[in-house]
């Protein structure tokens, strides 16, 4: 099951890979920064995909803590997810001399699973296009805005299909395994380089978690407003996929169902 093969990967590789911050405090809450409307079918079709990298992310991640030498964690400074036909390449980047990043480990993941770890060729570079996508993850790293609600976030990377450049997200990280986090996610577009953010979007206003009932039961559904954009978002795709729960977005005076990957404005079927 997913969730608990993540609380390893998280308890685990945590310290090491991931990016880190300090949760904000919720006291103040500013007005509300609109973000980037997407269409409905571009936040179905990109929750998605943040699902199938982010899936092949904790299941490499998996395949290398069984590693039986730990030490190959030492070196490790984070990862990549790369296209390969059908399936999803997942490259963990190591730092070399003088502070080149390198290739490290590769683990091929497709919809039956993970591959075993290979290693890459000593004194292989990385490529130009995978350097600059990790980049990507680390410039968007550092510049997270004032929201803030764990101490660490996980980060999907992928080629933006409107640009030459990356778009990048920080996802709430929670090792809580009834919590849902709908708040706190961040959207970046990141320049084809890595290096400049064109664009930062916070996909909610505050921190905002879904509570999932104890006994692993499913609950008829989720809601929440949405504040930030007149509709759903990718992550509110994401989430539903990964808990395998129907979740409605209130927004403006809509109402949205996303069921998975399905989105649907619902408004005429819940407003007299």
């Amino acid at each position: 099951m997913r969730l608990k093969s993540a609380l390893v990967s998280v308890a685990v590789l945590g310290a090491i890979l991931g990016v880190h911050a300090d949760p904000a405090s919720a006291d103040d809450t500013p007005a509300p920064v609109m973000i980037e409307e997407w269409s409905l079918a571009k936040v179905s079709r990109i929750g998605q995909e943040i699902y199938r990298y982010d899936r092949a992310a904790w299941l490499a991640t998996d395949v290398l803590l069984a590693a039986p030498d730990k030490s190959v964690l030492q070196d490790l400074r984070g990862w990549i997810v790369v296209p390969e036909g059908d399936a999803l390449k997942v490259r963990f980047i190591a730092a070399g001399e003088n502070g080149v990043f390198k290739p490290g480990f590769d683990v091929v993941v497709n919809e039956q699973g993970a591959g075993p770890m290979t290693t890459a060729p000593e004194n292989a570079p990385l490529p130009p296009d995978q350097l600059a996508m990790f980049k990507a993850r680390q410039t968007a790293a550092n510049n997270v805005g004032r929201l803030v609600c764990s101490g660490r976030f996980n980060t999907v990377v992928m080629d933006d299909p409107d640009s030459d450049g990356w778009l990048v997200w920080l996802l709430t990280a929670t090792d809580q395994a009834n919590v849902v986090p709908i708040g706190g996610h961040y959207r970046f577009t990141i320049s084809a380089d890595g290096a400049s953010v064109m664009r930062r979007d916070m996909l909610s206003n505050s921190c905002i978690n879904g509570q999932m009932p104890p006994d692993g039961a499913q609950p008829a559904m989720l809601f929440f407003t949405q504040i930030v954009s007149k509709g759903p978002v990718e992550t509110h795709v994401f989430q539903s996929i990964l808990n395998r729960v129907p979740i409605y977005i209130g927004a403006a005076d809509k109402v949205f169902a996303v069921e998975g990957a399905h989105v649907e404005d619902v408004t005429s079927q819940v407003k007299p």
